[in-house]
């Protein structure tokens, strides 16, 4: 009975920690700032795993034809990141000027997009 218990407490550590996000890419330092605006705000909906509903949501939306982990993307212009943060989309909501600066948007812009081609 203790060893099961045990079992239980170990297994629950380790499910608990796939839930953790971790972002572990090396960025150049002209995305640094950007990277912890990301970790800060949008991290806990957008990290990979299926226990981040931003990542599920789109995981379910685009059944494996397009990842559902944003920084994976390479079609993900800046313009809409920063459209998308201050207005909102779906369940997501806005972000105002005093959660996030005008500067920090542009970098956390510079940093979503850095795999996307310019035009």
């Amino acid at each position: 009975m203790r060893c099961a218990r045990g079992l239980h407490k170990l297994a629950s550590v380790l499910i608990s920690m796939l839930a953790l996000p971790v972002i572990a890419d090396e960025v150049a330092p002209q995305h640094t700032a950007g990277r912890e605006v990301y970790l800060k705000w949008c991290a806990p909906c957008h990290a990979p795993g299926i226990t981040h509903p931003g990542t599920h949501a789109l995981m379910t939306k685009y059944q494996g034809v397009k990842s559902g982990v944003l920084l994976e993307w390479t079609d993900l212009p800046a313009g809409t990141i920063k459209y998308t943060v201050r207005h909102g989309i779906s369940v997501m909501p806005q972000f105002r000027k005093t959660e996030i600066s005008d500067a920090e948007l542009d970098a956390l812009a510079r940093y979503m997009s850095r795999n996307t081609p310019q035009p």
